[in-house]
């Protein structure tokens, strides 16, 4: 009896020994992979935030920097003036309240009548619903610029050149820039909603469009929150519609602008200089910051928007 006692306690031990081993195989195998992800990730995001540093860089850079081959990232010295003589040549105030009107007018536009659409294609099965979604996904994949020619002539018609209402009227019927893949979305969205919230809600006596305001759209908060900061980002960013339909300095917007600036500028004193790279990237971070802006006081929503609406896979 002792002499298996022994043997038992032997082989609990060696069995102890060989879990012990195998649980720290396994850690070390967890450590590695994570040193990998992290590694794969900060050299993914490294190539991603190459151009903004080198935009930021470059931002703050005297014309005896820039000449210097000797300086790459870090200046001599911080030089403001890139920005003064970004901000005068923009014309700021103006063009950024011309962003604001062809940017947030269109995506309220396109949050409101896309969830509609979305709403429709998602909940109800009709006669002809399965042609519409057709029509859409082909509105999602005709070029803008296959059509550019017939809407301007359109909105020549109209009289509609070198105003607000060619991006601020087809956001509020389901189109403008992006218009389709946002009744996707919110088609998307809708369709992953159970059933049972439609018929609870019509047994309390409610019709479609109160069914639509009182329990889907409220419910459709990430979704909207996503169209929304997509289609703002399209609409601030988008310079081939705005260069068509805006050919008046006082209507452009900040993109616009920034694409005019080449030739000269005025760097103050009344003295002509040529192109300044600086004065560009001062340039595009006045452009892109209040975006940056909205970012950062909306990332979290963003992220949690792209989860339940399915953008970012199974």
């Amino acid at each position: 009896m002792k002499e298996l006692s022994i043997k038992l306690s032997e082989t609990t031990g060696k069995l102890q020994e060989n879990n012990v081993g195998k649980r720290y195989t396994q850690k070390g195998k967890n450590l590695a992979l994570k040193i990998f992800s992290y590694i794969v990730l900060v050299e993914l995001g490294f190539i991603f935030l190459l151009p903004l540093l080198f935009m930021v860089s470059t931002s703050t850079k005297s014309l005896s920097d820039l000449l210097d081959s000797s300086v790459v990232w870090l200046p001599n010295g911080v030089y403001w003036d890139n920005f003064v003589v970004a901000y005068n040549n923009l014309n700021f105030a103006v063009t950024l309240k011309n962003s604001f009107m062809m940017a947030i007018l269109p995506m309220i536009g396109q949050v409101l009548s896309c969830a509609i659409a979305g709403y429709g294609l998602g909940r109800y099965q009709f006669r002809g619903s399965k042609l519409i979604f057709a029509l859409v996904l082909l509105c999602l994949i005709i070029p803008p610029q296959t059509i550019i020619i017939s809407l301007y002539s359109l909105f020549s018609e109209l009289e509609w050149i070198n105003t607000y209402l060619p991006f601020v009227v087809p956001a509020f019927f389901g189109q403008g820039l992006r218009g389709a893949l946002f009744m996707l979305i919110f088609t998307q969205f809708f369709k992953g909603l159970p059933k049972e919230l439609d018929e609870a809600a019509r047994i309390d006596g409610a019709g479609a469009m109160r069914v639509f305001m009182t329990v889907m759209l409220p419910l459709a908060k990430p979704a909207m929150f996503v169209v929304a900061m997509f289609s703002l980002v399209w609409n601030w960013n988008d310079n081939y519609m705005a260069s068509f339909f805006v050919n008046t300095p006082e209507m452009r917007p900040l993109a616009t602008q920034l694409d005019s600036m080449n030739g000269t500028f005025n760097m103050g004193g009344g003295v002509e200089n040529g192109l300044n790279e600086a004065v560009m990237m001062a340039g595009c971070i006045l452009v892109v910051l209040p975006l940056f802006i909205v970012y950062i006081l909306g990332q979290r929503y963003l992220v949690e928007g792209v989860e339940r609406t399915g953008l970012a896979g199974d």
